[in-house]
């Protein structure tokens, strides 16, 4: 018995020696092994995704958005060698713990830490919290800011449907798009295509299976089985007491995961079979919220790789080469494939395109790209364009001439920049006229039915691209004006495929608009193509089509939806636009303009421009007793005329506010009638205003347009004595010695000083003279031009049958006043740059665009015009 516990105890001692020495080596081994265990943990999640939490280089902004880590971190051993392991390139890691708390901390320490190591908009994080945890409220500040990144957790089956048949629709496109690459692997696919708006998608689920039925379970284990290739990835907690509503399977969808296990504070890896890790720690809140800021600052100012405009450009050898069947321009990139618009009348038909997007997120981009790439594919007499402009935006003013720049887009018709309703309208009109001429056309070659059919020739009219950027403010309003332009559009729409009118509808929102309630399926209905570029999802399905909310999932501005089957979600492109830069564009529109060797300029209507003199001058000459009142709110660029003959109730009127603008009125009457006479007649200009030195000038540069054009010319101001001349004047007519075509511009009757009172000599007022001059001048050869701000001051000098004049042009004038001459009826918004024309003799008044006074640089340019 001795011997024996003799030798129990030299046993033990030599187990104790044997176990010090496997310890001491152990140690030792650890230690030796710890820094390149840190290195390899670094390399393998760099960044924040290995760093401890709450440790000091969480504040640190250089760390953020490093890469997009494969591995993360868990936890450490007890020299505090980090543990991480592999997530986003496999299926993902089921989570069991002894507390249900242990194992959502992890999910959510995980999520926070991918989102935070990842570059902008290459992670995204959904969340399915059917127990209302609350976990991912820690990355609140992102949920609020970017929901594109991690959007708010959903916690009802039906929420749960809808990101899953997201992902599965995302799933089938990445297994397309790598099988027609040859790939096996999202990342693979990244790489080749360069594609980073594709982001990796990370799927959290907690407390599984509760809130699960059968449908999300088919598609769990549909996406978990493939997930690792798709750059797809489940974080999914698994608590066994938890049941789900319905009959589910569990093991189909955990076994197809990582197993992880957290016992206490202890965390298990199957990378790490019998080596626990000590889990980490949560992160504090405000170190939380202090990096989800820095992540959405970095999310603003993220960019995408940029794809130049003359990479959407064919070889120039074949521009402006005959149109076929269809015209076509290509917008982008999807990968490294180009996104073609084909606009066409049949096979399938693809005529007409939406385009909706939010503010900022490269609409605009996106219509010039459209714009030019069709202008280098297709000349001017196979292509026109009408480009309307109807918010307060300036993107198509480079399409057409201005001052310092003489060309423009060869293609352009019609250039409205920031239009009114009422323009819109009248290209609408336009367009609607075009349909009815283009059928005499395919009736007269034997009953054509489409424009494809007629054969290339001079006989067959050119396709019109008809672009309305904003076109919903042509319907906002409840008046007559939308009424008709819902009418128009719809018959534009539905007839324009078989004439070759094929419009692009743009917008930024069309929820709300009354009329598109009632006209959306009929307008819509026939429009293919929809573009859509980030937006609400709500609009998204608005632009594309109901229950397609892809545009809200887009990243970055000019990403793009394109999809030509009237916004299935079938057939959604992922498309990246190409940058328009402005100096390529204008490059590329003189390049053009002198291939066209065009010298007819576009017609160019602005809102809060008056009308060009020299540019009506340059298209239209004026006729004898039809001096030019300004342009109409029309597609002509014929001027309203008058008929102005030597007869009683000659003359014009000029009533309201506004000096430039009348003064603009009194200039193109004057210089359209001094061009067009036989003779050069003889002016007398009376100027009863102090005029600010714009408007100074603009009087010098008319007196001078005039003589330039022989014509006699004499000035009378305010600070002269008026009434002699005028009372000389007077005599002229009462004696018939008026002498040849003689007219009387009066600029600002209302300014000259004692119209109403006797003058030194007379026995009469030189109101009494001017009323004399006004009412018998015509019958002897001398008309009145004359304004005054006010109706009631006009009346007050030339009587109340205001010297029988017919003619009255109102500027900006109260309502009451335009409604005693025009009629009760009549509404009239006075409007800058705006006259209301009304000569008694058309049932209704009419809206004119008046000129702008003339600058002393357009006098001999005008003058050698005029002299055609």
């Amino acid at each position: 018995m001795q011997l024996h516990r003799q030798l129990q105890e030299q046993t033990q001692a030599a187990r104790r020696e044997s176990r010090g020495l496997v310890e001491a080596a152990t140690a030792e081994a650890l230690a030796s092994a710890e820094p390149a265990a840190r290195l390899l943990a670094d390399s393998l999640a760099p960044g924040l995704a290995s760093i401890p939490p709450n440790d000091a280089r969480w504040r640190s902004r250089q760390l953020v958005g490093s890469g997009v880590p494969g591995y993360v971190r868990v936890g450490e051993l007890e020299a505090g060698t980090p543990v991480v392991a592999p997530l986003l390139r496999t299926n993902g890691w089921r989570v069991t713990a002894d507390r249900s708390e242990s194992a959502r901390q992890l999910l959510q320490s995980v999520a926070l830490r991918l989102v935070a190591a990842s570059e902008p908009f290459r992670m995204r994080v959904d969340a399915f919290d059917p127990r209302l945890t609350g976990k991912m409220g820690l990355l609140g500040h992102l949920t609020t800011k970017y929901p594109q990144l991690v959007p708010r957790a959903t916690h009802t089956a039906d929420q749960l449907h809808t990101v899953l048949s997201g992902l599965v629709d995302v799933s089938s496109l990445r297994a397309s798009r790598q099988a027609q690459l040859g790939h096996q692997r999202f990342e693979e696919l990244i790489r080749e295509t360069g594609r980073v708006t594709d982001p990796y998608r990370l799927v959290i689920l907690f407390d599984y299976p509760a809130g699960i039925d059968s449908l999300a379970q088919r598609d769990l284990v549909r996406l978990a089985a493939t997930a690792g290739e798709r750059g797809i990835c489940f974080l999914v907690h698994h608590d066994p007491a938890m049941s789900s509503e319905t009959d589910v399977d569990t093991r189909q969808l955990l076994d197809l995961l990582t197993p992880v296990a957290i016992t206490g504070d202890r965390v298990e890896l199957p990378q790490l079979p019998n080596v626990p890790a000590k889990l980490d720690p949560p992160f504090d809140a405000n170190v939380a919220a202090g990096i989800c800021d820095v992540v959405a600052e970095l999310a603003e100012i993220a960019v995408l790789p940029t794809i130049e405009f003359d990479r959407t450009l064919p070889d120039r050898s074949t521009w402006w080469t005959p149109v076929k069947d269809e015209i076509s321009t290509v917008i982008g990139y999807d990968d490294r494939t180009p996104a073609l618009i084909r606009l066409r009348s049949g096979n399938p038909a693809l005529p007409h395109v939406l385009v909706g997007g939010a503010v900022g997120q490269g609409k605009s981009n996106l219509l010039l790209v459209m714009i030019h790439g069709l202008a280098a594919r297709y000349s001017p007499d196979d292509l026109e364009m009408y480009l309307l402009d109807f918010k307060h935006g300036v993107e198509f003013s480079a399409l057409g001439p201005a001052a310092g720049r003489e060309h423009w887009l060869p293609q352009v018709r019609v250039l409205g920049i920031h239009s009114d309703r009422a323009f819109g309208l009248a290209v609408l009109r336009h367009l609607s006229d075009e349909l009815a001429r283009r059928s005499e056309i395919f009736k007269a070659h034997g009953n054509v039915a489409d424009i494809a059919e007629l054969g290339a020739g001079p006989e067959r009219p050119p396709r019109i691209l008809a672009v309305l950027d904003e076109f919903q403010v042509l319907l906002e309003d409840d008046d007559e004006l939308a009424d008709e332009a819902a009418r128009l559009l719809e018959r534009l729409v539905r007839l324009g495929r078989a004439y070759g009118v094929h419009v692009v509808l743009a917008t930024q929102t069309i929820e709300g608009v009354k009329r598109l309630s009632t006209k959306r399926d009929s307008i819509f209905g026939q429009v293919p193509y929809r573009i859509a570029l980030k937006t609400t999802p709500a609009d998204s399905q608005a632009i594309l089509r109901t229950a397609n909310t892809a545009a809200a999932e887009l990243q970055f501005r000019g990403e793009a939806v394109l999809n030509a089957n009237f916004g299935s979600p079938d057939d959604n492109q992922h498309v990246l636009v190409s940058f328009a830069d402005k100096a390529v564009l204008d490059d590329l529109r003189r390049e053009l303009w002198t291939r066209s060797g065009t010298t007819r300029p576009p017609r160019v209507f602005h809102l809060a421009e008056p009308a060009g003199l020299s540019g009506t001058a340059a298209a239209v000459t004026p006729e004898f007793g039809q001096p030019w009142t300004g342009l109409p709110i029309a597609v002509t660029e014929e001027p309203v005329t008058i008929e102005v003959r030597p007869e009683p109730g000659a003359g014009v009127l000029v009533l309201g506010d506004g000096p430039a603008d009348a003064l603009g009125a009194l200039t193109g009457l004057a210089v359209s009638t001094a061009a067009a006479a036989v003779e050069p007649p003889r002016f007398l200009f009376v100027d009863g205003t102090d005029s600010s030195p714009a408007v100074a000038e603009g009087k010098g540069a008319l007196i001078q347009v005039l003589r330039q054009l022989g014509c006699e010319v004499e000035t009378v101001d305010k600070h002269a004595d008026v009434a002699p001349r005028l009372f000389a004047l007077r005599d002229e007519v009462r004696d018939g010695r008026v002498g040849g075509p003689t007219y009387l511009l009066g600029f600002g009757f209302h300014g000259v000083p004692k119209m109403q009172t006797h003058a030194d000599g007379f026995f009469e007022s030189p109101a009494n003279a001017l009323q004399d001059i006004v009412r018998d001048g015509p019958a002897q050869g001398l008309i009145t031009f004359g304004w005054w701000n006010r109706l009631h001051v006009c009346t007050e000098q030339l009587g109340y049958g205001r010297a029988n004049v017919a003619t009255h042009l109102f500027l900006r004038h109260p309502q009451d006043g335009v409604r005693a001459v025009c009629g009760p009826l009549v509404r009239w918004a006075s409007e800058p740059h705006r006259g209301l024309l009304w000569d008694g003799l058309h049932p209704e008044a009419q809206v004119v665009v008046p000129f702008a006074p003339l600058h002393t640089d357009e006098v001999d340019r005008c003058v050698e015009l005029m002299r055609r």
